[in-house]
Protein backbone atom coordinates (compact mmCIF):
# COMPACT_ATOMS: atom_id res chain seq x y z
CA UNK A 1 0.00 0.00 0.00
CA UNK A 2 1.39 3.39 -0.94
CA UNK A 3 2.51 5.89 1.66
CA UNK A 4 -0.35 8.25 2.52
CA UNK A 5 1.49 11.24 1.02
CA UNK A 6 3.21 9.41 -1.80
CA UNK A 7 1.38 7.87 -4.72
CA UNK A 8 1.75 5.63 -7.71
CA UNK A 9 -0.18 5.47 -10.94
CA UNK A 10 -0.57 3.10 -13.84
CA UNK A 11 0.60 4.68 -17.09
CA UNK A 12 -0.79 2.00 -19.37
CA UNK A 13 0.22 -1.32 -20.83
CA UNK A 14 3.89 -2.09 -21.37
CA UNK A 15 5.15 -2.50 -24.92
CA UNK A 16 7.96 -5.05 -24.68
CA UNK A 17 8.61 -4.78 -28.42
CA UNK A 18 9.73 -1.14 -28.24
CA UNK A 19 11.40 -1.25 -24.79
CA UNK A 20 14.91 0.24 -25.01
CA UNK A 21 16.03 -2.00 -22.12
CA UNK A 22 14.85 -5.27 -23.60
CA UNK A 23 18.40 -6.54 -24.25
CA UNK A 24 19.36 -6.13 -20.58
CA UNK A 25 16.12 -6.95 -18.77
CA UNK A 26 15.17 -10.33 -17.31
CA UNK A 27 13.24 -11.16 -20.52
CA UNK A 28 16.27 -10.50 -22.76
CA UNK A 29 16.45 -14.08 -24.04
CA UNK A 30 12.73 -14.37 -24.78
CA UNK A 31 11.93 -14.40 -28.51
CA UNK A 32 9.72 -11.75 -30.08
CA UNK A 33 7.16 -14.44 -30.90
CA UNK A 34 6.95 -15.50 -27.27
CA UNK A 35 6.74 -11.87 -26.15
CA UNK A 36 3.41 -11.57 -27.95
CA UNK A 37 1.84 -13.63 -25.17
CA UNK A 38 4.17 -12.50 -22.39
CA UNK A 39 3.67 -8.74 -22.47
CA UNK A 40 -0.15 -8.68 -22.63
CA UNK A 41 -0.86 -8.50 -18.85
CA UNK A 42 2.13 -6.26 -18.01
CA UNK A 43 1.45 -2.66 -16.97
CA UNK A 44 3.78 0.32 -16.52
CA UNK A 45 3.69 2.11 -13.17
CA UNK A 46 5.23 5.36 -11.96
CA UNK A 47 5.94 5.62 -8.21
CA UNK A 48 6.65 8.91 -6.50
CA UNK A 49 9.79 9.15 -4.38
CA UNK A 50 8.83 7.73 -0.98
CA UNK A 51 5.94 5.60 -2.28
CA UNK A 52 5.73 2.02 -1.04
CA UNK A 53 5.69 -0.62 -3.77
CA UNK A 54 4.86 -3.43 -1.35
CA UNK A 55 5.34 -4.23 2.33
CA UNK A 56 7.18 -7.10 3.94
CA UNK A 57 4.86 -10.11 4.40
CA UNK A 58 2.41 -8.83 1.77
CA UNK A 59 1.15 -11.54 -0.61
CA UNK A 60 3.66 -11.97 -3.44
CA UNK A 61 1.38 -10.94 -6.30
CA UNK A 62 3.91 -9.49 -8.76
CA UNK A 63 7.50 -8.74 -9.63
CA UNK A 64 8.65 -5.40 -11.03
CA UNK A 65 11.35 -4.56 -13.58
CA UNK A 66 13.03 -1.21 -12.94
CA UNK A 67 13.17 1.04 -16.01
CA UNK A 68 14.13 4.32 -14.27
CA UNK A 69 14.96 5.35 -10.71
CA UNK A 70 16.12 3.63 -7.53
CA UNK A 71 14.36 1.34 -5.05
CA UNK A 72 15.34 0.48 -1.48
CA UNK A 73 14.61 -2.92 0.08
CA UNK A 74 14.06 -2.85 3.84
CA UNK A 75 13.58 -5.28 6.69
CA UNK A 76 12.52 -4.62 10.28
CA UNK A 77 14.00 -6.12 13.43
CA UNK A 78 12.04 -7.33 16.47
CA UNK A 79 11.95 -3.79 17.85
CA UNK A 80 10.51 -2.39 14.64
CA UNK A 81 13.71 -0.62 13.58
CA UNK A 82 14.15 -0.23 9.82
CA UNK A 83 17.27 -1.45 8.08
CA UNK A 84 17.96 -0.88 4.38
CA UNK A 85 19.44 -4.12 3.05
CA UNK A 86 19.87 -3.43 -0.67
CA UNK A 87 19.36 -0.88 -3.45
CA UNK A 88 17.94 -1.68 -6.88
CA UNK A 89 18.32 0.40 -10.03
CA UNK A 90 17.58 0.25 -13.75
CA UNK A 91 17.50 -3.32 -15.14
CA UNK A 92 17.02 -4.89 -11.68
CA UNK A 93 13.99 -6.98 -10.67
CA UNK A 94 12.07 -5.98 -7.53
CA UNK A 95 10.50 -8.92 -5.68
CA UNK A 96 12.77 -11.54 -7.21
CA UNK A 97 13.28 -13.18 -3.80
CA UNK A 98 9.54 -13.92 -3.59
CA UNK A 99 8.97 -15.54 -6.98
CA UNK A 100 8.53 -18.98 -5.43
CA UNK A 101 7.24 -18.00 -2.00
CA UNK A 102 3.84 -16.84 -0.85
CA UNK A 103 4.83 -13.47 0.61
CA UNK A 104 7.23 -10.61 0.06
CA UNK A 105 10.56 -10.88 1.88
CA UNK A 106 11.17 -7.11 2.16
CA UNK A 107 9.43 -3.77 2.12
CA UNK A 108 10.21 -2.04 -1.19
CA UNK A 109 10.05 1.75 -1.43
CA UNK A 110 10.95 4.20 -4.20
CA UNK A 111 14.00 6.32 -3.33
CA UNK A 112 13.48 8.48 -6.41
CA UNK A 113 10.63 8.70 -8.89
CA UNK A 114 10.61 5.16 -10.25
CA UNK A 115 9.23 3.73 -13.50
CA UNK A 116 8.46 0.02 -13.16
CA UNK A 117 6.92 -2.74 -15.27
CA UNK A 118 4.56 -4.86 -13.15
CA UNK A 119 4.45 -8.57 -14.07
CA UNK A 120 1.74 -10.65 -12.30
CA UNK A 121 3.47 -13.41 -10.35
CA UNK A 122 1.31 -16.26 -11.68
CA UNK A 123 2.04 -15.17 -15.25
CA UNK A 124 5.75 -14.87 -14.48
CA UNK A 125 5.90 -18.36 -12.92
CA UNK A 126 4.10 -19.94 -15.88
CA UNK A 127 6.47 -18.26 -18.31
CA UNK A 128 9.50 -19.47 -16.32
CA UNK A 129 8.23 -23.04 -16.46
CA UNK A 130 7.88 -22.93 -20.24
CA UNK A 131 11.04 -21.06 -21.25
CA UNK A 132 14.48 -22.48 -20.37
CA UNK A 133 16.15 -19.25 -21.53
CA UNK A 134 14.23 -17.29 -18.91
CA UNK A 135 15.18 -19.86 -16.26
CA UNK A 136 18.87 -19.25 -16.99
CA UNK A 137 18.37 -15.47 -16.96
CA UNK A 138 16.56 -15.70 -13.63
CA UNK A 139 19.43 -17.75 -12.20
CA UNK A 140 21.89 -15.08 -13.37
CA UNK A 141 19.78 -12.35 -11.75
CA UNK A 142 19.67 -14.36 -8.52
CA UNK A 143 23.46 -14.68 -8.59
CA UNK A 144 23.75 -10.91 -9.09
CA UNK A 145 21.46 -10.31 -6.11
CA UNK A 146 23.54 -12.64 -3.92
CA UNK A 147 26.77 -10.93 -5.02
CA UNK A 148 25.24 -7.51 -4.31
CA UNK A 149 24.20 -8.67 -0.84
CA UNK A 150 27.76 -9.84 -0.11
CA UNK A 151 29.19 -6.55 -1.36
CA UNK A 152 26.65 -4.64 0.71
CA UNK A 153 27.87 -6.28 3.91
CA UNK A 154 31.59 -6.06 3.13
CA UNK A 155 31.74 -2.66 1.43
CA UNK A 156 29.04 -0.53 3.11
CA UNK A 157 27.99 -1.90 6.50
CA UNK A 158 31.35 -2.80 8.05
CA UNK A 159 32.25 -0.44 10.88
CA UNK A 160 35.94 -1.20 10.35
CA UNK A 161 35.87 0.94 7.18
CA UNK A 162 35.80 4.76 7.63
CA UNK A 163 32.41 6.35 7.02
CA UNK A 164 33.84 8.60 4.28
CA UNK A 165 35.07 5.58 2.35
CA UNK A 166 31.74 3.75 2.72
CA UNK A 167 29.83 6.85 1.62
CA UNK A 168 31.97 7.10 -1.52
CA UNK A 169 31.31 3.43 -2.28
CA UNK A 170 27.57 3.95 -1.83
CA UNK A 171 27.58 6.98 -4.12
CA UNK A 172 29.32 4.90 -6.79
CA UNK A 173 26.62 2.25 -6.43
CA UNK A 174 24.07 5.01 -7.02
CA UNK A 175 25.73 6.11 -10.26
CA UNK A 176 23.21 6.45 -13.10
CA UNK A 177 24.50 4.25 -15.90
CA UNK A 178 27.91 5.37 -17.16
CA UNK A 179 27.15 9.05 -16.66
CA UNK A 180 28.60 11.48 -14.11
CA UNK A 181 25.21 11.63 -12.36
CA UNK A 182 24.48 9.95 -9.02
CA UNK A 183 21.09 9.48 -7.36
CA UNK A 184 20.75 11.94 -4.47
CA UNK A 185 19.13 10.38 -1.41
CA UNK A 186 17.89 11.99 1.77
CA UNK A 187 20.22 12.21 4.78
CA UNK A 188 18.13 9.65 6.67
CA UNK A 189 18.41 7.14 3.82
CA UNK A 190 22.16 7.62 3.50
CA UNK A 191 22.50 7.16 7.26
CA UNK A 192 20.17 4.16 7.35
CA UNK A 193 22.23 2.36 4.73
CA UNK A 194 25.63 3.14 6.26
CA UNK A 195 24.66 2.91 9.92
CA UNK A 196 25.70 6.50 10.73
CA UNK A 197 23.77 9.57 11.88
CA UNK A 198 22.21 12.05 9.43
CA UNK A 199 24.46 14.71 10.98
CA UNK A 200 27.57 12.72 10.03
CA UNK A 201 26.20 12.21 6.52
CA UNK A 202 25.57 15.95 6.20
CA UNK A 203 29.12 16.76 7.28
CA UNK A 204 30.68 14.26 4.85
CA UNK A 205 28.52 15.42 1.93
CA UNK A 206 29.43 19.03 2.69
CA UNK A 207 33.12 18.10 2.58
CA UNK A 208 32.65 16.43 -0.80
CA UNK A 209 30.72 19.45 -2.03
CA UNK A 210 33.42 21.88 -0.85
CA UNK A 211 35.96 19.86 -2.86
CA UNK A 212 33.56 19.86 -5.86
CA UNK A 213 33.48 16.08 -5.87
CA UNK A 214 29.67 16.39 -5.69
CA UNK A 215 27.49 19.18 -7.10
CA UNK A 216 23.75 19.19 -6.44
CA UNK A 217 21.56 19.35 -9.53
CA UNK A 218 17.83 19.86 -9.95
CA UNK A 219 15.16 17.44 -10.94
CA UNK A 220 15.61 15.56 -14.20
CA UNK A 221 14.38 12.34 -15.83
CA UNK A 222 16.11 10.39 -13.04
CA UNK A 223 14.97 12.66 -10.19
CA UNK A 224 17.24 14.61 -7.84
CA UNK A 225 20.89 13.81 -8.37
CA UNK A 226 24.48 14.90 -7.97
CA UNK A 227 26.93 15.70 -10.72
CA UNK A 228 29.90 13.70 -9.46
CA UNK A 229 33.63 13.56 -10.06
CA UNK A 230 33.62 9.78 -10.56
CA UNK A 231 37.44 9.34 -10.57
CA UNK A 232 37.70 11.29 -7.30
CA UNK A 233 34.94 9.22 -5.70
CA UNK A 234 36.64 6.04 -6.90
CA UNK A 235 39.92 7.14 -5.32
CA UNK A 236 38.19 7.77 -1.97
CA UNK A 237 36.34 4.45 -2.19
CA UNK A 238 39.65 2.62 -2.63
CA UNK A 239 41.27 4.16 0.44
CA UNK A 240 40.14 1.26 2.63
CA UNK A 241 41.44 -1.25 0.09
CA UNK A 242 44.85 0.41 -0.04
CA UNK A 243 45.02 0.41 3.76
CA UNK A 244 44.30 -3.34 3.89
CA UNK A 245 46.89 -4.03 1.20
CA UNK A 246 49.49 -1.98 3.06
CA UNK A 247 48.77 -3.94 6.24
CA UNK A 248 49.33 -7.23 4.44
CA UNK A 249 52.79 -6.12 3.32
CA UNK A 250 54.18 -6.16 6.87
Amino acid sequence: MANINKTHKCSGRSNCFTCSLRSTMVCADVSLEDLQAFHIPINDFVFDAGATIYNMNDPANAVYCVRHGAIKLMRYDASGNQRIVRLLKKNDVVGLESVFSGEQQHTAMALTEAHLCRIPIAHFRDFINNHPGLQLRLFEKSQEALRDADNWLSELVSNTVPAKVRLARLLLQLQIGDSDRVHRLGLTDFGGILGITPETVSRLLTELGDKEVLIKTGRGPNGRNYQADIPALTAIAREGTRAREAGKSY
